[in-house]
């Protein structure tokens, strides 16, 4: 995993900057109610003011402030079995945090703590708050998390880059990156999607799509390097398409078309 940027937003995570980080704000919020956090454990590719975890037996609790654009502190909880993440959420209360820290070190379940608080969701997705599903999924991508499925790293940030493209929901898969109308099936996709060519380069192709059954299939430049991909791919986004609404897509497809599903089907 890349290192990431261990500084925070002071406007927006400002007793994180003046505890000295995460862990040492967690301790604070614990204090106050009378309890202790003990010792955090550094999160591999992140700084202490970022990211800290605790392991608790087999259980491990992880909290991220990565999200620069609003105060968000992202919880990842791997589960009692060992079983690695089974618990995510998304809140902007500190106290929050604290408090399923301590019911984590106290011994409580995945289903128990899921059972007392409702942000937590089986995968970091379901746990995106509204409107931010789309954000989380790109923040998690170019954080090479492991809990969402990744694509390549140089084409993902060359994508990114491009303002366009960020509205939509990234999708990698089986080598190839879409990007999506759509967060969950039905997914629908209107924006050209990258398929590998070999040596680092790639096809930019436009799918047939169930929705537009008379578009055929068509490759719109071969051989690209991932900036190369990326430019022309946002060059050819539909006029009016995008953002990506979270869930599936409202819209059925023409009749007759076949079922939806996966866009690799």
């Amino acid at each position: 995993m890349p290192e990431q940027p261990d500084d925070v937003p002071p406007e927006l995570y400002p007793e994180l900057v003046a505890s000295g980080g995460l862990g040492e704000a967690l301790a604070r919020e614990a204090e106050r109610r009378g309890r202790r956090t003990g010792p955090p454990e550094p999160v591999e590719g992140y700084g202490p003011t970022a990211a800290v975890c605790w392991a608790q037996g087999e259980t491990r609790f992880a909290v991220y402030a990565t999200n620069a654009a609003v105060r968000e502190f992202r919880i990842q909880i791997s589960g009692d079995s060992g079983r690695h993440w089974a618990a995510f959420g998304s809140t902007d209360d500190l106290a929050v945090v604290e408090a399923i820290l301590h019911a984590v070190c106290q011994g409580a379940s995945i289903g128990q703590l899921r059972g007392a608080w409702a942000l937590l969701a089986a995968n970091p997705l379901e746990a995106a708050p509204p409107g931010r599903v789309v954000a989380t999924a790109w923040r998690l991508t170019l954080e090479r998390s492991p809990t969402i499925r990744l694509g390549n790293a140089e084409l993902a940030e060359a994508l990114y880059a491009q303002p366009a493209l960020r509205v939509f929901f990234p999708f990698p898969s089986h080598g190839e990156f879409s990007l999506l109308s759509s967060t969950a099936d039905p997914f629908y996709e209107e924006v050209p999607r990258a398929v590998p060519n070999g040596g680092g380069l790639w096809n930019v192709v436009l799918r047939w799509s169930r929705w537009s059954p008379h578009v055929p299939t068509r490759v719109l430049g071969s051989r690209l390097d991932a900036r190369e991909a990326a430019a022309l791919i946002a060059a050819n986004v539909p006029a009016g398409s995008g953002p990506a609404v979270e869930g599936g897509w409202p819209e059925p497809p023409p009749l007759g078309a076949p079922v939806t599903g996966d866009p690799d089907g």
